[in-house]
């Protein structure tokens, strides 16, 4: 009796469609409008060239994904937008310390790849890179058949940036009396959609607001970069799963930061998941962003300055001595 000749393409994975599929992110990167790499899409590894201004260089790296938001994308046939979701993950924690993003790899695992659905996800990518200033250097795309189930993926991205070792935002120059100021968010951001899952499965939730749900991650790079450039900042925090306490309560260990919760309204997309999803005001405000993407601590006089500068910055807050909280709402 004769056994079947066993293959990789009979066992699941497709190599011609994946070496197809670099030929498609080649193209698809030509779009980048910032050049710090040397070579192309393509290689073992990627390089990257330290931008020249950079007298004594030290380098940030970040490592994020997009979570359960991918389910909602999956259900709603929409992968156009979270190619930025993971971008802005990853280069939003860079530049908390002031660094500036220089490079971008990803990595994507399926079952079994449709090259349309990886373009989708890639183009998003780029546009993301474009919006932070750095470019898609690189990345890996697996197949894994029995491992990931249907149309499941993972997509998770890596980020590198540049700083000059003297210009490290630590948040030890922190102190009583400093001003906390925020940036408004696009909305959920890629944080909290297990929860948000979990509503979506129990009620019939109309198709306007799975599509607004989907709202990309906003990206803060030119905002914080410039900012930094013009003032003082002593500390920042990107506010991710967890909410403010959980992301301000990051920046120092001496003082408590103290934050009015009246100082903002909670925009309209999170009270419309709050009611639908019969939500208390305080797991809001510990899980979800609530509105507020981005927070920035200066002294008064950088504080104004700042918001002289850029008029989206609002104050929600100050810094005091320490309590037995490292965050209260007043």
């Amino acid at each position: 009796m004769t056994k079947n000749k066993n293959n990789y393409k009979d066992s699941g994975v497709d190599v011609d469609q994946g070496q197809k599929f670099v030929e498609d992110i080649k193209k698809l990167t030509s779009k980048s409008q910032h050049s710090f790499s040397l070579g192309g899409i393509g290689g073992f590894s990627g390089y990257i060239e330290a931008p020249s201004e950079f007298v004594n260089p030290v380098y940030a790296l970040a490592c994020d994904g997009v979570g359960t938001k991918m389910r909602l994308a999956l259900q709603t046939n929409d992968l156009t937008t979270i190619g930025i979701d993971l971008v802005a993950m990853c280069v939003n924690d860079l530049i908390v310390s002031g660094a500036k993003p220089l490079a971008f790899l990803d990595y994507y695992g399926c079952s079994n790849l449709d090259r349309e659905k990886a373009k989708e996800i890639v183009s998003g990518i780029i546009d993301g890179c474009n919006l932070a200033g750095c470019e898609l250097v690189g990345g890996e795309t697996a197949e894994m058949p029995n491992h990931y189930q249907g149309d499941n993926f993972d997509l998770v991205g890596f980020s590198l940036g540049i700083n000059e070792k003297a210009n490290i935002i630590s948040g030890n120059e922190i102190s009583s009396g400093d001003i906390i100021l925020a940036l408004p968010s696009s909305g959920f951001h890629s944080n909290g959609f297990s929860l948000i899952n979990s509503v979506i499965s129990q009620q019939n939730i109309a198709d306007d607001f799975l599509k607004e749900l989907l709202t990309p991650t906003r990206i803060y790079v030119n905002e914080v970069l410039d900012l930094i450039n013009t003032c003082n900042v002593k500390g920042m925090a990107h506010i991710t799963g967890g909410g403010l306490h959980e992301n301000l309560s990051r920046l120092t260990l001496n003082y408590t930061m103290c934050i009015n919760k009246d100082s903002w309204d909670m925009p309209a997309i999170f009270s419309r998941l709050q009611k639908v999803g019969n939500i208390s005001s305080d797991e809001m405000l510990n899980v979800f962003n609530c509105g507020i993407g981005y927070c920035i601590v200066l002294d008064r006089e950088n504080a104004d300055k700042a918001m002289s500068e850029n008029t989206e910055l609002f104050e929600i807050g100050y810094v005091d001595t320490k309590s037995d909280q490292s965050l209260i709402f007043v």
